[in-house]
């Protein structure tokens, strides 16, 4: 496939992409890269990773989405408020724990001294803390962080290795950014996305969680194309029947389920969305002509 109108379109806009890579029926049909290949900071793929590890937890009843968060921190947390002892772990994954702003706790008992300005569930607001939280409740109840649970459980089954996933001051994988993935690494997580959990013949994941996590489960309101069509388990539902991960300086997974596509992108652009569209553009009519 040539992707050269993409790669002009991301030079005449001067967006500083590191590299991408197509996928179409489970192979490689088209990559560029601006720099050599190495991991950088996914930032909020991580999400979406964490959603796996957390849907993981749940297949092995671990975890349940309607666990109360108060019960796994009764060491952090006295005398709860209506709203807290109301918090439940989809309301983590669905960014509706009910805080008003975008926040960046360092620790689980940073982001439970949030004051909850709305009911659990009624109102979408992105941030980190919840992911985090969603991520210190996996340690708890599997014993280990989501970093080092998913080394045998996704990273070395997908040939990702060991990537770099630095633990908070309390000892939990921050869930909501920080993993280093290179743009190879997220083809592949992209991959296994599009085959619902499946790798090698060897399903590591319910297809229903895939399923579930990628359609919208609450709406977020938002006036920027491809932010408007809800938020699911970690992942964003957008155009063109796909869903992504998505990144804040242009780190995106798009899975296309019905083109039986990927594209993988890592960037260090903080512009992020001209990124995205570019795809939609150019490389998404490519992938319909079956080009």
């Amino acid at each position: 496939m040539d992707i050269a109108a993409f790669v002009r379109t991301i030079e005449k806009q001067n967006l500083n992409c590191e590299g991408v890579e197509v996928l179409r029926q489970g192979r490689t049909v088209a990559r560029h890269r601006w720099i050599p290949e190495a991991p950088r900071n996914c930032y909020s793929v991580s999400k979406s990773v964490t959603s796996i590890a957390i849907g993981m937890a749940v297949q092995r009843g671990k975890l349940s989405l309607s666990d109360r968060v108060i019960d796994a921190f009764p060491d952090l947390i006295n005398a709860p408020s209506p709203r807290l002892a109301s918090l439940r772990l989809e309301h983590l994954l669905t960014m509706t724990r009910g805080h008003a702003a975008f926040s960046r706790p360092s620790t689980a008992a940073e982001a439970l001294s949030q004051e909850l300005k709305f009911d659990p569930g009624a109102r979408f607001v992105y941030d980190n803390g919840s992911t985090l939280l969603a991520s210190a409740m996996f340690t708890r109840a599997m014993g280990m962080t989501v970093r080092d649970f998913l080394l045998d459980a996704l990273f070395r089954p997908l040939g990702i290795g060991e990537p770099e996933w630095a633990e908070t001051p309390d000892g939990h994988s921050p869930g909501g950014t920080g993993l280093f993935l290179a743009t190879s690494g997220l083809a592949c997580f992209g991959g296994f996305l599009l085959q619902k959990g499946e790798w090698q013949g060897k399903s590591l994941i319910s297809p229903e969680w895939i399923d579930s996590a990628a359609r919208p489960q609450v709406s977020t309101n938002s006036r920027r194309s491809d932010y408007d069509l809800g938020y699911g388990y970690g992942f964003w539902p957008c155009r063109h029947g796909a869903f992504r991960a998505d990144g804040k300086d242009g780190q995106f997974v798009i899975v296309l389920p019905r083109l039986d596509a990927v594209v993988a992108i890592n960037s260090g652009e903080p512009r992020h969305y001209p990124v995205l569209y570019a795809v939609w553009d150019t490389i998404l009519p490519l992938l319909s002509q079956g080009l």
